[in-house]
């Protein structure tokens, strides 16, 4: 797909196809907090496109926050479970992978244990390229793919790891960082965090906003 965008050829008539999709409503995939996702399926190809939507201001925050997202699969290219980034074209429209499974919350394994440790995997891998995803409690946000393995998508609340001096930077990460863990357990668990095994109860560490939600949740 990568080599069909750099085919003017392609290219031109693929940006056409986009721009009436979003003016029409057609092809639609989802909605996300960022924008549309559009489902690309032709001659064989197939992959999903992401563009910001609203006006004024209101876009403008959604496409950097799109264009952080981009910045962010550039970091992850070549790392299992990820969908693979294709390109961002004109600068507001992200196209990905498409990756054919079921949603986490209706998904059913053939072994749950080995699905979770890829998963993990997954996490701590993106996490060495500098990339937290910060919403990983979204159940929308994972796939159970067809073939069994994890997906994780929508890194559109990500925070990238600045190199250097960049204090703020580096707290909000292993901030997000450590809610990717804890949303981890938290699955695999099903919220029961007392049965979790002792190993996993290392990956878990609940920040003070975290704790102060859940006695809210226990009060209501």
């Amino acid at each position: 797909m990568q080599d069909l965008l750099n085919n003017p050829d392609f290219r031109k008539p693929f940006i056409e196809w986009i721009e009436t999709s979003l003016a029409d409503g057609s092809n639609h995939l989802a909605t996300s907090n960022q924008g549309t996702l559009l489902l690309y399926q032709q001659d064989g190809n197939c992959c999903v496109v992401k563009a910001a939507m609203g006006r004024a201001a209101v876009y403008k925050a959604r496409l950097a926050t799109l264009r952080r997202e981009y910045q962010a699969y550039l970091l992850m290219q070549g790392i299992e479970n990820i969908p693979e980034c294709y390109g961002f074209l004109q600068q507001q429209y992200m196209v990905i992978e498409y990756i054919p499974g079921s949603p986490y919350r209706h998904a059913s394994w053939q072994d749950r244990d080995l699905w979770f440790a890829q998963f993990k995997q997954t996490i701590e891998d993106f996490h060495k390229r500098g990339v937290a995803h910060g919403d990983l409690k979204s159940k929308s946000n994972i796939i159970v793919t067809e073939d069994q393995k994890p997906c994780v998508i929508d890194f559109g609340t990500a925070i990238i790891y600045r190199p250097g001096f960049h204090p703020i930077n580096h707290r909000l990460f292993r901030f997000a960082s450590r809610i990717d863990r804890n949303a981890w357990v938290k699955h695999k668990y099903h919220g029961n965090y007392h049965a979790a095994s002792e190993t996993d109860k290392n990956w878990l560490q609940h920040s003070w906003l975290e704790k102060i939600l859940r006695k809210f949740r226990r009060r209501g």
